[in-house]
Formats: C-alpha cells, structure tokens, sequence
C-alpha cells in the first residue's frame, strides 16, 4: 500500500483529519453543479457494468447505502429503480444542497466509518473512491461495513489501483518521483496524507482480514489513467491532437494491469 501526498497551506495542515477532508470535497463539490435530475448515464459507468451481475440477486426494494456519494447521481439512480437507499456524505454542505434539491431523497451527513445505520441493516453498501482517505488504512471503513450489511449482504468499492506505471515510478529517485521535491531544499510547502493506493492482492487481504469474502477485483477506468500516462510520461496535452492520436494508438497496446486508474471490488459478508 503507497501513500499519497497534497501540499496544504499552514490553516490546511492544522485541520483535523475529518475536518480536513470535509473541506477538501466540499470545496470540490461546490464547483460542481448538482445533477438535475436521476442519470441514465449511471448505467454506462465501468462500476455499474461490473456491479450489475449482482444486484439481479437483491429482492425489489433491497435497502442500499451510497457510502461517500458527492453529489448523489448514484443515490438519485437507485432511488428512482425502487431500492430504498440512503446518500452519505461526510461534507455537510453538500448534503445540505441535496436535501435541499431531492427532498423526497434520503441524504444524510456523517463518515463512513460510524455511519448510524443498524447493524445487519443493508443488502448491499457501494462507495466509490472513498474508502482510502483516511490514514489509519481501510480498517475502520470495513469493519463499519461489515457491521451494517446483513449476512451474505453484498460490499462494492472502488479505490485507486497501484498498477504497474506506478510501481515502476516508485523506483526512481525521490526529486523525479516528486516534482515538489528540492534535493537541496527538502519540501517548501507543507503536505498532509490524501489516499491510499492498493494492488489487487493488498485490496484483497484488507477485505478477507475484515470479515469478507472477495467476489472480483478488477482493474478500471483504463482510459483515465491513459490520459494520465500521456500527460505526465509523455508531457503530451491529452486534449490535443498529438495526445489524442497517442491514446488511439496506445490503448489497445497497454493492458490494463499496467494503467487502470481503480480497482472495482465486489464482496460479500461472511
């Protein structure tokens, strides 16, 4: 499991760690705009297409948590398919917004690892790229998971792939690794823990250690991480026509161990 880094200013680095990333995604959210209405686009995303294979075994009207849910395309989805489902976000003002927007939608405001939910409560709990930001590991998150899900009950995660351009990254000195880094001058600016990046046999020992048996892990999101490769690798604008014929010619040729920008997992409680 790798670590990453964001510089922080001096008020940012004095932040608690709850309060620190409620900022950050709230911040983020708030440039944002709220989706008007239920996306049919959910249905097209690598995550859906990898979790629907399970959801044909949940019974109409299963009860669902969308751990982490941003600006709550997902809740919105699963609520207008008939599941009972529930949006949490650890960033008050953005649920506030949604309360505001969907009243007829649960949206709630807490953290993933004391979530409120009964114990045994849930068919199924999905969060996408949420579980790494806390520097204590994925630990608290899944044992609140496994607490909340009913027996059998279905676990789906996304988070970010340690995949073979990272890991080759990795080896190189500290000052190519990290353009923030002066060899001469250390860090100029302070940096406070983002995330945690897994390969697909670390991911797995996390959830086998917390009580959940691993159904897949897949690697996703291939053409994210593509666009990142050629932008940070081959310092080509991926928006550009270079860099739009380098990612046409490179795609099919780079698999996705060595790219993916996530890993999708689906497990169940034991």
């Amino acid at each position: 499991m790798i670590k990453d880094y964001l510089p922080v200013s001096e008020k940012e680095s004095s932040l608690s760690e709850t309060a620190f990333i409620e900022d950050f995604w709230s911040q983020k959210w708030d440039q944002q705009t709220l989706p008007s209405e239920m996306s049919q686009s959910i249905e097209r995303r690598e995550e859906f297409k990898c979790m629907r294979p399970f959801l044909a075994n949940l019974p109409a009207g299963s009860r669902l948590l969308d751990g982490g849910c941003g600006l709550g395309d997902w809740t919105l989805y699963f609520a207008a398919q008939g599941y009972q489902v529930t949006g949490l976000d650890l960033s008050q003002a953005t649920i506030e917004k949604l309360k505001e927007h969907f009243p007829e939608t649960d949206f709630i405001a807490g953290d993933i690892r004391q979530t409120g939910c009964a114990e045994s409560s849930l068919d199924a709990y999905f969060s996408w790229g949420v579980f790494e930001h806390f520097e204590a590991g994925l630990g608290a998150p899944l044992a609140e998971a496994r607490c909340i899900i009913k027996p059998e009950g279905y676990l789906f995660i996304s988070v970010p792939f340690q995949n073979g351009r990272h890991s080759r990254h990795m080896q190189q000195p500290l000052s190519k690794l990290d353009e923030k880094f002066d060899p001469q001058n250390g860090y100029a600016v302070s940096h406070r823990f983002y995330q945690w990046r897994l390969t697909q046999s670390e991911l797995r020992r996390e959830l086998e250690m917390n009580g959940f048996k691993t159904l897949q892990i897949v690697p996703i999101h291939k053409r994210v991480g593509l666009r990142r490769m050629i932008q940070l690798d081959l310092h080509l604008n991926p928006h550009s026509i270079p860099g739009k014929a380098a990612q046409v010619l490179l795609y099919p040729l780079i698999p996705k161990s060595y790219i993916a920008h996530m890993l999708f997992t689906a497990a169940q409680k034991r």
